[in-house]
């Protein structure tokens, strides 16, 4: 059995302990092993050669190409660009019958973030509208030839999982998280006239990602320092479960990952109700908020395949044995369960790799 297979039948199936520490997501631990500084010089082959270091079942995450590359209308022109020292502030502008939008990036080695979104007021919501009607319209088939050529390079080393902003509550990720929850207070019927017309776009970009051969898709979710519970009921469960059941169609499976406080939307049930194939993380203070991973997974649904959770706190600071306890803790508490033993999330550029090597090491020995 390949790894990609068994990747697969781990999460399906369960079986034996994995070892399966997020590797790549613009993180930075295959930026230091490729010997480079910037996480945006790292390739889709620096993150093979860094899970291949490793005696681990890996899942590698990619995104698609802009809409722009898919319909000319959609693509952003670049208006600005400054320097701080190692930061660069990048300005782009969509024209748009309903308006202008404007976003900055800031880029620096380790990562980047808007400093400004697309999408601010709810007057803009009408531009956001008429790009979502656009990207239904646009050719998708250079997101099938990316995903294509992403399985070629990959092979049978890992599973590939695809990454966008899915969720249709994310409103395409064109306001921020705090944005979107007062645009859709303010504008609900708007935004829920948004969000179908986004269902219907995930439904096209899973059909051109299935045909890619992918095996996974994202989904996100909010946490609760930024989100209610309402907004969970109302509009995450419900929107989730459409776009997974269209997934869970094409063959495609559903990766999830939280990796900040998840209560009381675990007690409450939410992510056994969206349709989660492989969900991540269950973690403790103080990267989480659960009482402990043991507690979590009575909340949990068991046909739910989980993965985690060594602290990223403890990967980073602490010596081998320390992750050597806390790995076969992990080990002990998720005894029965269908679990892949990993990190509280994605490895950061200055995970020590002898920690690594000692949590799979672990692994390895508790597996037999």
């Amino acid at each position: 059995m390949t790894p990609r297979e068994a990747f697969k039948r781990a999460v399906t199936q369960g079986g034996p302990p994995v070892c399966s520490p997020q590797i790549g997501g613009g993180a930075g631990f295959d930026t230091k092993l490729a010997g480079k500084r910037s996480v945006w010089e790292t390739t889709l082959e620096d993150t093979l050669a860094a899970v291949a270091r490793f005696d681990i079942l890996p899942l590698i995450n990619v995104g698609i190409p802009d809409f722009g590359e898919c319909n000319p209308e959609l693509r952003w022109k670049p208006t600005d660009e400054s320097r701080e020292g190692e930061r660069t502030f990048r300005t782009e502008r969509l024209e748009t019958p309903a308006g202008a939008l404007t976003r900055t990036m800031m880029q620096e080695p380790s990562g980047g973030y808007f400093t400004k979104h697309a999408l601010e007021a709810p007057e803009e919501l009408n531009a956001l509208a008429w790009y979502v009607d656009a990207a239904l319209d646009a050719d998708l088939t250079r997101v099938t030839e990316y995903v294509r050529s992403v399985v070629a390079t990959v092979g049978d080393v890992a599973a590939v999982d695809v990454q966008w902003p899915m969720q249709p509550y994310e409103l395409l990720c064109f306001p921020s998280t705090k944005d979107t929850a007062l645009l859709v207070h303010d504008c609900p019927e708007q935004a829920r006239r948004l969000m179908e017309r986004i269902v219907e776009l995930d439904a096209r970009i899973i059909d051109a990602v299935a045909a890619g051969g992918a095996d996974f898709v994202f989904l996100g979710g909010p946490a609760k320092e930024m989100i209610s519970p309402a907004y969970y009921r109302n509009y995450l469960v419900p929107f989730s479960k459409q776009v997974t059941d269209i997934a869970h169609e094409r063959g495609l499976l559903i990766y999830s990952h939280i990796c900040s406080p998840i209560e009381p939307f675990l007690t409450l049930g939410f992510y056994n109700q969206m349709g989660i194939d492989l969900f991540e993380t269950l973690s403790p203070p103080p990267v989480g908020n659960v009482a402990s991973m043991a507690d979590a997974l009575t909340k949990l649904d068991d046909a739910i395949c989980t993965r985690g959770n060594v602290g990223l706190d403890l990967l980073l600071q602490g010596s081998t044995d320390d992750v050597r306890r806390a790995t076969a803790t992990v080990l002990e508490e998720t005894q029965g369960r269908k679990h892949m033993v990993a990190a509280s999330d994605y490895l950061l550029y200055d995970v020590p790799e002898e920690n690594v090597h000692a949590m799979a090491a672990t692994v390895r020995e508790w597996a037999g």
